[in-house]
Parts: structure tokens; sequence; C-alpha cells
């Protein structure tokens, strides 16, 4: 884990001592002060990655601290533990997470990589020889219905057919994890033999990797499909075991696994997040998905060691702008990788006829957008601001091994 700059702001000499302690033992360089006004004052100074905070009085000073810098900075607050009251009012306040105190060394740790990794201050490990290929992309929506299938499907296949600073095309598994009413067969007009459900099912396949292989089906993009059960029944037949057995002998075959995980949060779901190394999710632009969104991030935050890096892509399924964008970015306390704009036909009459739009009309704005949303994925900058942002985008996570 790299040395990332942690300011910390408590005003107890003991805590002060604990946290400079604990994040020193992990890796990172700590600068302490005592009040808020401190805080705002060695923000503006230079930069941290992350503040860690205790003492903090809900109005304005969470907003100040994050807000001190050019870039704002997260901040992670310890609240007084029991108090379930004052952990809500510090989130709704702009923190973007709370521990209570009292809390576990390993505890904080998850925290703090989760935030580093989720405002992309830090990149997650995958260079290790113990880490498999296939670096796992997650599509996730808590609200149905907002084309998460369609985000995944035309991701998959762009990066397959490679990507303009991204190098050749990378060798793709696409698995459907929506397992009642799973449709990325649909998309790319295929007729599965086989199934999730039957890998899972198939012991003697999950131990060899040549079988496992027979399972999947391959559309003429080159992405590899791993479909959906064609019948609902079958989802309770795919367990957490089965599913990490399968992930573990399919990886090392691709580069890129990309899942569908719908929009329902069950173990195997919950299971994958924790794999991935980079979550996209769908937002639909309206109050109630987004009030969703945020009870899903607290609920990951609380039960789910994740260290990925977060994307959130606005899909916009309606013509009417229902929030604005600087709306969602503030309820979120995230600017979206890409916004997907209204189509009247163009994303309908690709499903139907499965193909998908980056591939049977590229030129369209909505494919555009999807081109900016998977350049997004692999670390491109679509707008360099310099010549050294130009080599930079050059960089990609889904490098071959």
């Amino acid at each position: 884990m790299p040395a990332n700059p942690i300011l910390i702001c408590a005003p107890s000499d003991d805590l002060r001592l604990q946290l400079e302690g604990q994040l020193a033992d992990a890796g990172y360089a700590t600068t302490s002060v005592t009040t808020p006004a401190d805080a705002v004052a060695a923000l503006r100074d230079r930069t941290y990655d992350l503040v860690v905070a205790e003492g903090l009085a809900v109005s304005g000073a969470i907003g100040r601290i994050r807000t001190a810098a050019p870039v704002p900075t997260p901040v992670l607050v310890i609240a007084p533990a029991g108090d379930v009251e004052a952990r809500i009012a510090f989130l709704e306040a702009g923190a973007d997470d709370v521990v209570t105190s009292g809390f576990a060394r390993h505890e904080m740790e998850a925290k703090v990589e989760a935030l580093l990794i989720r405002a992309g201050r830090v990149t997650p490990e995958t260079t290790r020889s113990d880490v498999p290929a296939g670096e796992i992309v997650t599509f996730f929506s808590p609200k149905g219905g907002v084309g998460t299938t369609t985000l995944a499907v035309n991701a998959a296949v762009l990066l397959a057919g490679g990507m303009p600073g991204a190098g050749p095309g990378a060798r793709v598994l696409l698995v459907d994890l929506d397992l009642q009413f799973g449709q990325v067969a649909t998309h790319l007009n295929l007729q599965p033999r086989f199934d999730i459900a039957g890998l899972a099912g198939d012991d003697p396949a999950l131990s060899d990797v040549e079988l496992a292989m027979s399972y999947l089906t391959q559309h003429s993009s080159g992405v590899h499909v791993l479909a959906a059960p064609a019948h609902p029944d079958a989802d309770f037949r795919v367990s957490v075991d089965q599913l990490e057995r399968a992930l573990a002998i399919l990886r090392p075959r691709f580069d890129v696994v990309i899942v569908d995980c719908g929009s329902r949060l069950d173990p195997r779901s919950l299971w994958m997040l924790e794999q991935a190394s980079t979550h996209v999710f769908v937002i639909f632009p309206e109050i109630a998905a987004l009030r969703a969104t945020s009870v899903l991030l607290g609920f990951l935050a609380e039960t789910a060691t994740l260290r990925a890096k977060t994307h959130f892509v606005v899909n916009h399924i309606f013509p009417k702008e229902l929030l604005k964008t600087r709306d969602i970015e503030n309820l979120l306390r995230s600017k979206p990788a890409a916004e997907i704009p209204y189509t009247e036909v163009e994303m309908i009459r690709a499903v139907n006829e499965g193909v998908p739009v980056v591939t049977s009309r590229p030129g369209v704005p909505v494919a555009m957008a999807l081109h900016k949303m998977t350049q997004a994925l692999v670390g491109i900058q679509t707008e360099p601001r310099d010549e050294k942002a130009r080599e930079t985008r050059r960089r990609s996570i889904f490098t071959r091994r």
C-alpha cells in the first residue's frame, strides 16, 4: 500500500496517538491537527488523500473540510458509539463514511483503504503473483430497469474489439449473474446450450478448465458469455462456493471478467462485489433511485470489504431531465464517470435486434457515451489537459498477463 498522506483531526490526545500509530503501521503518512479550523488550513497548505476526523459539529464543519482543497477530500468521521442518529447526521452532512469510537484496528484500516480506492487515490493491488488473471468489473444497480445489462454488454463488446489508447482487444468473459431473469444472451442474440447453473452443478467441470470453457457461448465480437439459467428456479442451485470455484477456474483464461449483477443483492452478488477491482453503479436520475444507491453504499460499507474503484454512470432512460447533473453530484458526493443520453429508438432497436448499439450504430451519441464510459473503466482520460496527461491516458488497468 502506498504511503498516502492522511490528515488526522482530533481534539483528544489519546485518540490522535492511537490513529497516528495504527495508520503509520499500515503504511500511511499522517499529519495531525486538533480543530476543524486547523484542518482547513492544513488542506489549503498541502494535498491530503483522506481526512480522519473526530469531534466535529455536524453544522458546516464537514463541508468546509471536504472543500478546503481544490479537489474535494474524502472525510471519514469517528462518531460516538451507539449513537445511530449521530452517524446518520454525519453522513447527511457530507461525511463519506463513519466509524464508531472503540473501533478495531482492522475496521479502521479497511474503511480507510476502501475510501482511498473509491476516491481514486490508490489503485487496488492487482500485480501480485497470487492474484489470478481477469480483472473483475461488476455492473450493479439497486433499482431494476435502468439499463444495467445494456451497459455491461456494450462495455464487453468494446473491450473485446479494442479501444484507442487501450491496446488490442482484450479476452473478455461476460457473466450474467442475474440468475432469475438475466437477459445478456438476448442482448447479443445468443441461444446458449449451457449456462451458469449447469456449470455450478458439474463438479468435474469446476476442476477442469477445458470442461468449464465448454459451458461458455462465444459471440461474434469475441466475447465469451456465461449465460444466466433459462428457468428462474435454477437460481437456487448456484451457491457462493460453486460461483467461487467457477470464477477461479475461468479467470486465468481472460483479461477482463465483466459481471452483470442485476439489481438484487444476495450472498452471490455481494461476494462478487467483494472480488471486483472495478464497480459500475448504474443510476437513473431521480430521487428514489439516488436514495436507493446511497442506502446501498452505506450497507456495503457496513457489511462488505470492498477494494474496488467505483464509477457512477447516469443513464437517462426518459426524455425529460428529472435532475440536473450537479444535483446528482451533490447527492452522491462524486462526479459520474459518464452520462448516457436518452435515445428514442436506438437502444430499444439494438436490444430487439440483439446487436449492441456500439456495433450497429457506433456514430450515434449514445454509442459515443458508452465509449466514454468504457474508457473510464480502463483508465483512459478522454480530455487530457496536457502532454503528461496524454501520456498517462495510455495506461490501462486491463493489461495482458
